[in-house]
């Protein structure tokens, strides 16, 4: 009896230390691993019998993901058997089976400390299994040891067929090249997989308006239906990105009215994104997402959103068109200091909840603020923290400032003024701070200590947050010469027609000017300069052999004129 109690103890001890997770390719037919779910936010997973055992899987068991009430990423995560290795492949296929077309499948990959990769692939046919593939071009190097699924990411679960998937037979691949930028939407091979969510619906249709810059026969659309207030479609893309020596995105865009929003976000292991309004109505026009400094990740995705923050009708109002993306350098652009005076830059404003903010001339040119134009800001009945957002040319450079200046206008004292930062990554820094004198101009510093560590490419002023505007004196503001502290309120080289290319720069930075330049000064981001050039003539080609890599600032004197300008040598 002991030598039989003894044999049982060692089988089962023997079970347990050989018992293990599961390792890629999964088919859940093995009675001896241990499939360890970690379900959250609403999702269960399960192993079950197979219930639609046909066409191209009559496995016995399967996986099995129900979407309960909680949040919209309810999911549940695997935990696999050591390291995914990858070896040549690029992908991940498996089999799934849904009762409808286009709900959303992400699958994704887990790591310890390193970073994630997401990918979400459409379901395209109902009620019948079919093999989804994912790409991870370019996330292959990175360590992964556990999967995560997700049903039909942004919408809460009631546990209903709806929401509802089987899958089964986890397995790698290799993914070709499929969509990747350029995007035109003109080939008839390529599979267009758009992931919708909260209400916004993609599709590639023939083009409405084949007319000015675009007269291709394909285009995007992309309407937002009522649903979430940020509805939109994610395009999966066959490869992740390579900008190159690029440091942006370019789109072409038809909407029916000036200042409709257009959110554009990469989608990777650390998605950013980038808004640009409209700035024509009912005609084709392209707009520029700048992407500087942040175009060194690895993004497989890219996801539209129209308007965010307000929800969609599906009407012609809450519909866009879009066509030919692709890579491009962003050169220039609004960038601190600001002052309002250039007629060669494009402030681009986005208002928002009843504010609205737009550019007039100086209604009071006294005190410390004598310039011609300033920005105004007119709080209309609408939401407590309605204002308006300034989007830069690229990301804020705080160098060793730690505040933001700006002059402002007030009818009264202690009327607060809240200056938000706002970053692709999603990173904000919000600073108030009250008028102290009435009828006059003052300089208000938001200290920024804290937030300067973060991407920031956007400026967001609201005027009495907290409080419903009415658009009376009691609820406008004036502001101009938004600078970082200790910088000087120069402008911008384009104000002064001066030219400067190439940008990024190599070996040489070529200098143009519409008269005979005085100085050429170049500094790094500490303000030491660095070179220093009296060209006296209208061109300039200025070495940069002994600069290093990295960001500086490029200043010239032109006729007791002086600009400046930022620029990145490579």
């Amino acid at each position: 009896m002991k030598k039989i109690f003894t044999l049982l103890t060692a089988l089962l001890f023997s079970a347990a230390v050989f018992a293990q997770n599961p390792q890629i390719p999964i088919d859940f037919e093995s009675s001896t691993l241990t499939y360890t779910w970690t379900d959250f936010a609403g999702g269960v997973a399960s192993i079950i019998d197979n219930p639609q055992s046909s066409g191209i899987n009559t496995s016995a068991k399967v996986g099995q993901m129900v979407k309960m009430a909680g949040e919209v990423y309810g999911g549940s995560t695997l935990a696999l058997e050591g390291p995914i290795d990858f070896g040549s492949n690029n992908a991940i296929k498996m089999k799934v089976f849904a009762n409808r077309v286009g709900a959303g499948v992400l699958l994704k990959l887990e790591g310890p400390g390193g970073p994630t990769g997401d990918v979400i692939v459409p379901t395209t046919v109902a009620n019948e299994w079919e093999e989804l593939t994912f790409s991870f071009a370019g996330l292959t190097g990175n360590e992964y040891n556990a999967i995560t699924l997700i049903y039909d990411l942004g919408t809460v679960g009631d546990g209903s067929a709806n929401f509802t998937l089987l899958f089964d037979d986890i397995d790698f691949t290799t993914a070709s090249a499929g969509v990747t930028l350029p995007v035109d939407f003109e080939s008839t091979a390529l599979t267009y997989s758009w992931s919708d969510f909260g209400g916004g619906v993609a599709s590639v249709i023939d083009n409405p308006d084949q007319s000015g810059i675009n007269t291709s026969a394909k285009v995007g659309r992309m309407v937002k239906n009522a649903g979430e207030v940020y509805g939109g479609s994610t395009l999966a893309l066959g490869s992740a990105l390579d900008f190159g020596s690029n440091n942006a995105i370019k789109m072409k865009v038809w909407a029916n009215r000036v200042g409709g929003r257009v959110l554009f976000k990469l989608e990777g292991p650390a998605p950013v994104q980038m808004e640009v309004a409209t700035t024509v109505a009912s005609q084709w026009e392209e707009l520029t997402f700048n992407f500087t400094g942040l175009a060194g990740g690895t993004y497989t995705g890219i996801t539209l959103i129209y308007d965010l923050e307000v929800m969609g009708d599906g009407s012609p109002d809450f519909t866009f068109y879009f066509d030919d993306i692709e890579y491009t350098t962003a050169i220039g652009g609004v960038q601190l200091p600001v002052t309002f005076e250039s007629t060669a830059l494009d402030y681009v404003w986005s208002d928002f909840g009843g504010g609205v903010a737009a550019i007039i001339d100086n209604p009071d040119q006294s005190g410390i603020n004598t310039s011609a134009k300033v920005g105004q800001m007119v709080k209309m009945a609408g939401e407590v923290y309605g204002g308006s957002k300034l989007t830069l040319g690229g990301p804020i450079d705080f160098g060793s400032s730690t505040a933001i200046n700006m002059k402002v206008w007030a009818n009264r004292v202690g009327a607060n003024v809240l200056l938000k930062l706002e970053g692709p990554s999603g990173a904000t820094g919000d600073i108030i701070v009250p008028t102290t004198v009435a009828n006059e101009w003052e300089e208000l510093t938001f200290d920024v200590t804290g937030f300067t560590g973060n991407v920031y490419n956007a400026v967001t002023l609201i005027y009495e947050l907290g409080i419903v505007g009415d658009g009376g004196p009691d609820f406008t503001f004036y502001f101009d010469d938004i600078k970082l502290e200790g910088t000087s309120g120069t402008v911008g080289l384009k104000e002064l027609g001066i030219s400067y290319f190439p940008n990024p720069a190599t070996d040489f930075l070529t200098v143009n000017a519409p008269q005979n330049i005085d100085e050429i000064r170049v500094f790094n981001l500490l303000g030491q300069q660095l070179l220093f050039e009296r060209p006296e003539y209208h061109q300039s080609q200025l070495s940069l052999s002994a600069l290093k890599p990295g960001a500086y600032f490029v200043k010239v004197t032109m006729g007791g004129k002086e600009g400046t300008a930022r620029i990145i040598v490579q």
